[in-house]
């Protein structure tokens, strides 16, 4: 079967199979793929904190850093791949070619630009985001090599993206699994074999993510490839970049500084303790072994959304929404459960066996897990606005889950119950996860009743 038969094959199984089959087909590939990129960071935090624990901390808050910038990738994948689905579900394929050879052009550029500006400014950057003198001597090579990784992340995020628009999941589980599987192996031999520093943690994510950057080259070179690269398909007229600015500003700027926020959070744990930062970012990943694929569900079922909107299908773009939703309902409801389960033994597994800090992480734990469910209701919300195409509301949500939630409650547990301690961290996190559950739940019902009533504005 050739590239462009398999391409119809699934745009008429997205445009027209059962819709929950086809929501749960096109997301088990990434739901299989957060598995196993939490479980590479996983090995990634063991590493760290078994090879030089008082480099714990200094990771962490550098790794939301890189967050902050890699937010840029994200915002343009997301903008582009809706605009690239839309032009699917229209049938308009040498138009979605075009947009998304720009769209590379694009990443690449904004790449290089990236680089060139970030080294230079690493000190003062870390400085910036409260890092102690010590923490930044700690990780100044491994915030380094991470600026390379945030330029070749922000090309594949883009690649990926258009991937995705195409309902090529499979490709990206596939592709994926090799790379965990590469950086998990140099990780274990840069550090435990080779006794490197955490700078080689680093390596090891830069070396794979340029795995995926090779095998999106080979990619865009065949022949046959929907999206098959020349600079001829350039398009840099209105046409294009007015849509793909107006979708992917919004989502960029509020997972920018969502993750400006989070690096905020981090400076703001500080007041507990060096050990802090450290044990909030472990219950994090805690929660992040259900949210992370509970997030995988915005990604898929956009692209559904968006495909089924574009061939004007307004009833199966409701059903897809709701679709996503009892996915992630079932799976936070049972990741949470066996996560409160075995809290105190993963705790004591993170700590390395030190009592102190496995019950510093599961009392942080014990709230910030309470709002996994409202988090798995978000995540399908979002899905369901990036696929209508209105990405100003998810800045908003991003931008609320911050500053009306997460930081106030901080400020408010820091000044006026300290005797909580770093507890208060956990109910920082629940009261913001909690509220932003709430608000996800009024922008749904808004969404349906836009799509109900035709009144989504198609204007790419």
């Amino acid at each position: 079967m050739t590239n462009a038969s398999r391409d119809n094959k699934r745009r008429e199984f997205i445009l027209n199979g059962n819709i929950f089959a086809v929501v749960l087909r096109i997301s088990l590939p990434l739901i299989m793929l957060a598995v196993f990129n939490y479980m590479a960071g996983i090995i990634d935090t063991i590493v760290v904190a078994k090879h030089d624990n008082d480099a714990l901390s200094s990771v962490v808050m550098i790794d939301q850093i890189k967050n902050l910038f890699s937010s840029l990738g994200a915002g343009l994948a997301t903008g582009g791949s809706i605009v690239v689905a839309r032009l699917i579900g229209r049938n308009q394929l040498d138009t979605a070619q075009k947009s998304a050879n720009t769209l590379l052009t694009i990443a690449v550029s904004i790449a290089a630009v990236l680089i060139l500006l970030l080294l230079p400014l690493s000190r003062p950057i870390l400085r910036m985001a409260q890092l102690t003198e010590d923490m930044i001597d700690l990780g100044i090579g491994y915030f380094r090599v991470q600026i390379f990784t945030i330029g070749i992340t922000l090309f594949n995020s883009v690649f990926l993206g258009l991937e995705k628009a195409r309902g090529a999941t499979v490709n990206i589980l596939v592709v994926n699994l090799f790379v965990m599987a590469l950086k998990i192996v140099l990780t274990l031999v840069f550090v435990r074999i080779w006794d490197g520093a955490t700078v080689m943690v680093a390596a090891a994510t830069l070396i794979a993510n340029l795995s995926v950057t090779c095998y999106a080259l080979f990619m865009l070179l065949r022949r046959n490839y929907l999206f098959k690269y020349s600079l001829r398909n350039l398009n840099l007229n209105k046409t294009f970049i007015r849509p793909l600015v107006r979708l992917s500003v919004p989502v960029f700027l509020g997972k920018f500084v969502f993750s400006m926020g989070k690096v905020i959070v981090n400076s703001l744990a500080m007041n507990y303790g060096p050990d802090a930062p450290g044990a909030l970012g472990v219950s994090n990943h805690i929660s992040g072994s259900v949210t992370g694929v509970t997030n995988s569900l915005e990604d898929s079922s956009s692209s559904v959304i968006s495909q089924n909107l574009g061939a004007k299908q307004l009833r199966r773009t409701v059903q897809a929404f709701w679709c996503a939703l009892i996915i992630n309902t079932v799976i936070a409801s049972v990741g949470v459960t066996l996560l409160y389960a075995f809290c105190g033994k993963i705790a004591m597994f993170f700590a390395d066996g030190n009592v102190a800090k496995a019950q510093l992480i599961e009392r942080i734990f014990r709230y910030e897990g309470i709002g996994i469910i409202a988090l798995g209701i978000t995540a399908a919300t979002n899905g369901f606005v990036y696929g209508l195409g209105y990405t100003k509301l998810s800045m908003v949500v991003n931008l609320s889950r911050l500053f009306v939630f997460r930081i106030p409650a901080m400020l408010v547990m820091i000044n006026f119950f300290p005797q909580l301690g770093a507890e208060s961290l956990g109910i920082a996190m629940f009261t913001s996860n909690i509220g932003i559950g709430l608000m996800s739940v009024g922008i749904a019902i808004w969404c349906i009743i836009q799509v109900k009533r035709n009144a989504v504005k198609d204007r790419i």
